[in-house]
């Protein structure tokens, strides 16, 4: 998104503004306040193509996303986030307008989304800070709940100012994408069923396992089963699931390094595609490194486009991958049937 584009948000907003304001002054009144209907950050909206970053603190972690001549980015992994996202929640922010006073007593905050750190996670509020290129602060305010009963379309929101108690519902919406990883494009590449030729599971001071599928379309089965057992069908089928799509749960920028006998999953394409996940520190942790290749001209310009996704940054499995990669060959074989 470029500054051009962003100004013609700020004149959208502002005519979302306007329309706001009109229906407050033709819809029920409810509480009133000294403020209502006013914008909760004077100014932002003919700024929006001053921001620069956007910080948020929520029950887990801190994180800052910036803009960048060619994009935005998560500041700690320089990883790419979606530009809609980043224009969602400023032109959200620049929106908001004041609607009812709520409660001033911190107790309660934790009623309306607004509690501090260290409360139940589903109760805390997210902190959002949208910051210029100088880093001057434009606009700091807590997040909390959605409340619907709120006329027009995008409902209310329950806030809370940097540095004050008093507590407000809100008219408007700001889009803090939850968890952290819905900032990012999680899906890296698909290999479905009809592309996937084999995985093998390796290193790390545990079984190999080697899967095969012999021909289009057919599952995945154990090439190396033991003595006596054969495939786990569904075991099997989960494992293939892992690379349909192949996505992450976080990012972060790559800096130790794999160890010589990590442990790795190949997966291999029809399609000339040989991608390597190899472990980074404790399995249990979930961070993996990838690698890609093309074993066949077809697959050179999907390869190139993995690799300018993941080169240089290493990302988190979900738990259950993790599981997954842990597993031996007893957990993805069943003993043989007899022959009948």
């Amino acid at each position: 998104m470029n500054t051009k584009e962003l100004g013609v948000l700020a004149v959208l907003t502002l005519a979302a503004i306007g329309a706001t304001a009109a229906s407050l002054r033709s819809g029920p009144q409810g509480f009133a306040s000294d403020k209502r209907g006013q914008p909760v950050f004077q100014g932002l909206v003919q700024r929006v193509n001053e921001v620069a970053s956007v910080t948020i603190r929520d029950y887990e972690k801190s994180f800052t996303i910036e803009r960048r001549e060619d994009g935005f980015v998560n500041r700690e992994s320089n990883y790419p986030v979606k530009a809609d996202a980043f224009r969602d929640l400023v032109v959200g922010a620049a929106m908001l307008t004041y609607e009812e006073t709520k409660t001033a007593d911190p107790s309660r905050f934790g009623d309306l989304g607004l509690a501090e750190p260290g409360a139940a996670p589903e109760t805390v509020g997210r902190d959002v800070t949208l910051r210029d290129a100088k880093s001057n602060v434009l606009a700091s305010v807590t997040v909390g709940n959605r409340d619907t009963t709120v006329g027009g379309a995008q409902g209310g929101t329950y806030i809370r100012l940097a540095d004050q108690k008093q507590t407000w519902l809100a008219r408007g919406e700001v889009r803090v994408p939850m968890p952290h990883t819905a900032w990012f494009e999680i899906n890296l590449i698909n290999i479905g069923r009809d592309a996937l030729a084999g995985i093998t599971v390796q290193g790390g001071g545990r079984d190999e396992i080697r899967t095969v599928a012999e021909k289009k379309g057919d599952d995945i089965k154990l090439a190396n089963a033991p003595e006596g057992r054969e495939s786990d069908s569904g075991k099997l089928m989960r494992l293939s699931f892992m690379v349909d799509p192949i996505s992450f749960q976080d990012v972060r920028k790559a800096i130790d390094a794999q160890k010589p006998d990590a442990r790795q999953m190949i997966v291999t394409s029809r399609n000339g595609l040989r991608i390597t996940y190899t472990s980074i520190g404790a399995l249990a942790d979930g961070w993996v490194r990838f690698a890609v290749e093309a074993t066949a001209e077809e697959g050179n310009a999907e390869a190139e486009d993995f690799r300018k996704k993941t080169e240089g940054w290493d990302f988190k499995l979900a738990a259950h991958e993790v599981d997954m990669l842990g597993w031996g060959l007893m957990d993805v074989s069943a003993e043989a049937k007899p022959k009948s």
